[in-house]
């Protein structure tokens, strides 16, 4: 059953409210601030990661011209699943998270993991299972063969049944 909410508020605003909100829950701390040594290399570490992560899922949707409009699910052109997709269903989703965990670790706050939480909730709630949905009808048996063989979020492969 559809919500308001579904596929209308793009990820990337969700993302942004969301670090606003770590950066509220840190004690508004000054971002030109340089943390320490590991906050400095895990922040950068995973941030670099979810930014390539990003960019490859959205460079393989625009190489097979299928859209990225998070709002229009249903014209899907093409089901991707390689690459980047191999692992995750939803890598570009996974890439916001990482960037809210990347500024969790640059804010050193305990209170600014919840947001990351909260992201992958909403996410799953009002873009995943709408998009799941018009991905089922929209490719049928090859969008569930590929929901089997892989996560939603992140993991390895499942391999595929011989018939």
């Amino acid at each position: 059953m559809a919500t308001p909410l579904d596929t209308r508020i793009p990820p990337p605003l969700w993302a942004l409210g969301l670090g606003v909100t770590q950066w509220l829950l840190a004690g508004r701390p000054d971002y030109r601030r340089r943390p320490g040594s590991p906050r400095f290399l895990l922040a950068g570490t995973v941030g670099t990661a979810s930014a390539v992560l990003g960019i490859a899922a959205v460079s393989e949707f625009l190489r097979r011209g299928t859209t990225v409009h998070p709002g229009t699910p249903e014209h899907a052109s093409a089901l991707v699943t390689e690459r980047v997709y191999r692992f995750t269903r939803n890598p570009m989703y996974l890439s916001l998270a990482g960037a809210l965990v990347s500024n969790a670790a640059w804010l050193g706050a305990v209170r600014a993991v919840w947001p990351i939480a909260a992201l992958t909730g909403i996410l799953t709630a009002f873009q995943i299972l709408p998009e799941e949905r018009a991905l089922q009808e929209r490719f049928g048996e090859a969008y569930e063969d590929y929901r089997r063989r892989v996560p939603r979020w992140v993991g390895l492969p499942r391999r595929r049944r011989r018939t």
